[in-house]
């Protein structure tokens, strides 16, 4: 089975499934992850992104986790039409994204995209459309992200808000007020995080 991890990330789950496979590619644009994979052994990376990506062979399972919200929006449909036709026959796609409503994850990030007056469309509602045409196959499941205390959970969110890194700084104090309603006796911040799986068959 040949494995392809579209923004693989640091390599965790390619590291996984890549000792149920044959060959395993990553792709992966970000430079400190691809520095990262490089130390992971059995795995082929491609230091790109998947919209330029034009690997030279066909895949089994491809795995694209949390990235589609990092696909422009007017190429979205493109770019999964590209992932059936690097899928060999019988072969899998398996897509994961955040819901666009559920969970307190969602919530907070509703609370900052408000804060700062930024209209944002959930990926994941792109996802549905576009995946109806592949008569996907659909699953959620829920998790849940612990920190220590709000500093901690802020540090984590951090990352999904980079872009913007000023209001980030500017509104840390009203983000830390609103995360006390999702924090127990002990200072422990829990946020849920409701996903959604869409898988494709060809």
């Amino acid at each position: 089975m040949n494995f392809l991890d579209i923004g693989g990330g640091e390599g965790s789950l390619a590291s996984t499934i890549s000792k149920k496979v044959r060959t395993t590619f990553v792709i992966e644009p970000n430079q400190n992850f691809y520095r990262q994979l490089l130390k992971q052994k059995k795995i082929k990376i491609l230091n790109e992104k998947w919209e330029t990506s034009h690997p030279n062979v066909l895949f089994d399972f491809i795995l694209a986790a949390y990235v589609m919200t990092y696909f422009p929006k007017t190429e979205r449909k493109q770019l999964i039409k590209k992932m059936y036709n690097f899928l060999r026959p019988g072969g899998h796609i398996l897509i994961l994204s955040v819901d666009a409503e559920k969970g307190s994850w969602r919530k907070i990030h509703t609370y900052f995209y408000k804060l700062i007056r930024h209209t944002h469309n959930s990926s994941d509602e792109a996802l549905k459309q576009i995946t109806r045409e592949y008569k996907a196959i659909s699953k959620s499941f829920k998790t849940r992200v612990i920190a220590k205390n709000a500093d901690e959970m802020l540090e984590i969110l951090g990352f999904d808000f980079y872009k913007y890194q000023n209001d980030f700084s500017k509104f840390f104090d009203d983000l830390k007020k609103f995360l006390s309603r999702y924090t127990d006796s002990s200072g422990k911040v829990i946020l849920e995080i409701a996903h959604n799986a869409y898988i494709i068959k060809k």
